[in-house]
C-alpha cells in the first residue's frame, strides 16, 4: 500500500470517529450531589417544579446559608461543601423555631449529622424499603438505590422508611416546635427516581411539611460550584471534545506505525577511551578557575603518603619520610621530589607532572601514562 493511500485512510478513519459522536450525541451529565440545577437522572432539577406546582414558590439557598422561618421547608441533599458549626446551628435553630428540613445524604456531613443526632450504621442495607407511620400513609413502596446506609435510632426519633432487609434508611424527628427528616438514600427524590415505586408520593408529601403557600428552599450553598473544574477537563467532557480527542490519538498512531522515517538512520558514533592527560587537563583547568591547586596538591600527597605507609607497614605520620627511608630509600626520594614539586607553585604544568609522579609512586603496577 503506497504512503499516501495509508494516509488518507487514517484521515478517513479520524473523520469517522467524529462523525460517531456527533451523531451519538452528548450523554446526560452526572450529578452526585444531586444539584437541582442538573436534569441527570441523579439531578433534583425535577423538585423545585414540583413544589411549584403544589402551590410553593422554589427559591435556592446559593450566595449564603441563611434559613429563616418564612420559608415552609428546607430540603439538603448531599452536602459536598462541609457545614460550618454556625451554618449546622443556623439550621438547629430555623427547626426549633418551626421549620421543616429535609435532609438526604448518603454519605452526609460530619458537622451537621453531629448537630442534628444522625447516627449511621457501618453497614449496608437496601435501597428499596416500604413506608412507615401515619406521616407517609399513601407511600407503600420506595425505589432507590441498590444499597443505602442504614440509620441508627434515638428514643425520639421515628422511622418513615424501612428497607426491605429490615433495617430504618428515614426517620423523622421533631426538635422544638419543628421537624426533621433524615434519609440515607437520597435518589428516590431525584429525576430519574421519581416515577418509580411510591417515589412521586413521597416527594410530595415531603414538600407538603411546607405551609400553604410558603417556600421551598433547597440548599445550593454547600454544593461545588457548577462548571468550576479545568477549562481543558470541561472540553474533553463534551461530545465534540471527546470526538476530536480519540480522533487525534488514533491519527497519531496512524502516523506512527504507517509513516515512514526522514532519511536513513545514523549510527551512533561510539564513546572513544581518552587518555590521562586529558583528564589531568580537564581537572587542572577546574583547579584553577577554583584556585584549589595548593589543597588538591596537599590531598594528592596525603594519600601517596598513607599508601606508602601502608605498604610498607609504617605508621602514618610526620616521621613517615625518615622512616620510609630507612625501609624504601628510592620510593623517600622520589615522595620527596614530588612533593617538593607540589610546593614549588611553578604552574599547571609542574602541578600535573607532580600528579603523575605521586600516582605512580602509590600504583607502581600501572603503566606510565
Amino acid at each position: 500500500m503506497k504512503p499516501n493511500v495509508r494516509l488518507a485512510g487514517t484521515v478517513a478513519l479520524f473523520v469517522g470517529i467524529v462523525a460517531v459522536f456527533a451523531v451519538a450525541g452528548s450523554s446526560p451529565s452526572d450529578s452526585p450531589d444531586h444539584r437541582t440545577d442538573s436534569d441527570a437522572a441523579n439531578g433534583a432539577s425535577v423538585l423545585p417544579q414540583l413544589a411549584q406546582a403544589l402551590g410553593h414558590p422554589a427559591t435556592t439557598l446559593d450566595s449564603g446559608f441563611a434559613p429563616d422561618l418564612g420559608m415552609g421547608v428546607v430540603f439538603v441533599l448531599e452536602p459536598t461543601t462541609g457545614f460550618s458549626r454556625e451554618d449546622a446551628r443556623r439550621l438547629v435553630d430555623y427547626v426549633s423555631g418551626g421549620g421543616a428540613v429535609v435532609y438526604a445524604a448518603d454519605r452526609g456531613d460530619a458537622q451537621l449529622d453531629f448537630e442534628l443526632h444522625v447516627m449511621r450504621v457501618p453497614a449496608l442495607a437496601s435501597g428499596d424499603a416500604t413506608g412507615s407511620g401515619p406521616m407517609l400513609a399513601g407511600v407503600g413502596r420506595v425505589s432507590g438505590a441498590t444499597s443505602a446506609i442504614p440509620l441508627s435510632l434515638l428514643p425520639n426519633q421515628v422511622v418513615l422508611l424501612r428497607s426491605t432487609s429490615g433495617q430504618p434508611i428515614a426517620y423523622e424527628q421533631l426538635i422544638g416546635r419543628g421537624r426533621v427528616v433524615v434519609m440515607s438514600d437520597p435518589l428516590p427524590l431525584c429525576n430519574g427516581y421519581l416515577q418509580r415505586a411510591d417515589n412521586t408520593r413521597l416527594a410530595a408529601d415531603l414538600v407538603s411539611l411546607a405551609p400553604a403557600d410558603s417556600p421551598v428552599a433547597f440548599d445550593e450553598y454547600h454544593h461545588e460550584a457548577a462548571g468550576g473544574g479545568s477549562p481543558l477537563t470541561g472540553w474533553l467532557s463534551t461530545t465534540w471534545g471527546a470526538a476530536i480527542a480519540w480522533a487525534a490519538v488514533v491519527l497519531f498512531a496512524g502516523l506512527v506505525l504507517q509513516g515512514r522515517a526522514f532519511g536513513p538512520r545514523l549510527p551512533l558514533s561510539g564513546a572513544r577511551r581518552r587518555s590521562a592527560d586529558e583528564h589531568v587537563a580537564a581537572v587542572g583547568s577546574l583547579l584553577e578557575r577554583s584556585r584549589s591547586a595548593a589543597l588538591t596538591g596537599r590531598l594528592l600527597a596525603g594519600a601517596t603518603r598513607r599508601t606508602l605507609a601502608a605498604r610498607h607497614g609504617l605508621p602514618p605520620g610526620p616521621g613517615l619520610g625518615q622512616a620510609l627511608e630507612a625501609r624504601a630509600p628510592a620510593a623517600a626520594a622520589e615522595l620527596a621530589a614530588a612533593e617538593a614539586e607540589l610546593a614549588g607553585h611553578a604552574g599547571d604544568a609542574a602541578l600535573a607532572a607532580a600528579a603523575r609522579r605521586l600516582h605512580h609512586l602509590a600504583y607502581p603496577d600501572q603503566p606510565r601514562s
